[in-house]
């Protein structure tokens, strides 16, 4: 005799339920984040994100009795998959100079913001370094993708086409990162969730999302920590980016891209 496993053990929330969770988010991390960081400093938001970001997720989910392998797409990725995932988010946050570019048109580039944020971002010892490290890039990549391309997206997902899904979620993302100093970053940032959004679509596997959001953020710590090169970060997106970078990009996000897609494939085959 054959026992069939009740659907309803594999709950997901659904998007109206998802969007009460980004509400409470968003309050919590203006009236909470906000004085945490202004006593508190660093160490200020590196409690926001664990306490208003992370810690809501997983109350959410273990209170709502939802499934958290399938709400939070909790597989481990195949080795292909970790390829075209580096090979997709590489081209396409290529493309991404092309996109803060274009939107330099409308939106300008503040210099002096960048070179403030890149003081603030030096790191002058190995210690600072990795404490930095945590705060923006190993943090941020565990909490943000838990909530937009866990919790949400798989919401998104039971009402949306898919590829819909991932633009609005990507959309929500960007939009969650902007502030009037940060504005001339919206386009990038909401592509980069779209990427990310697309990856844990194509592979299954959130934690690969945020192994890629990861060193996504570690790449910009570095290259901005580098006294040498921090000067030249403050004309990302105001120049026009050369050909060359479109035409790698672009092979770079196609290559990736099929990667997913034949692993994908040999993945639901199997």
């Amino acid at each position: 005799m054959t026992v069939q496993v009740p659907e309803d053990t594999r709950r997901i929330p659904g998007p109206g339920t998802a969007m009460v969770l980004l509400l409470i988010v968003a309050v919590l991390f203006l009236f909470g984040g906000f004085p945490l960081q202004l006593f508190f400093g660093e160490v200020g938001l590196l409690l926001t994100q664990a306490a208003f970001i992370l810690l809501p997720v997983v109350i959410f989910v273990w209170k709502g009795g939802f499934d958290p392998v399938h709400t939070l797409s909790l597989r481990i990725p195949a080795s292909s998959q970790v390829v075209g995932g580096v090979l997709f988010l590489a081209g396409g946050l290529q493309l991404a100079l092309v996109l803060a570019w274009l939107q330099s048109f409308v939106v300008p580039v503040p210099i002096e913001y960048l070179e403030a944020m890149s003081g603030v971002l030096e790191a002058d010892s190995l210690a600072r370094f990795l404490w930095l490290l945590l705060l923006v890039a190993v943090l941020p990549a565990v909490a943000e993708e838990a909530l937009f391309r866990g919790v949400v997206l798989s919401a998104f997902r039971q009402r949306l086409p898919t590829v819909w899904a991932v633009i609005a979620v990507g959309l929500v993302f960007g939009l969650f990162h902007l502030t009037p100093e940060t504005a001339f970053r919206f386009l990038p940032t909401a592509w980069l969730g779209i990427l990310l959004g697309w990856i844990v679509i194509s592979s299954g596997s959130l934690p690969l999302a945020m192994l890629l959001h990861f060193l996504n953020n570690a790449a910009v710590l570095a290259f901005t920590a580098i006294p040498a090169i921090q000067g030249q970060s403050a004309t990302i997106g105001e120049e026009r980016p050369p050909l060359l970078l479109l035409l790698t990009g672009s092979t770079l996000f196609l290559l990736g891209l099929s990667v997913l897609r034949r692993s994908r494939g040999e993945q639901v085959g199997a």
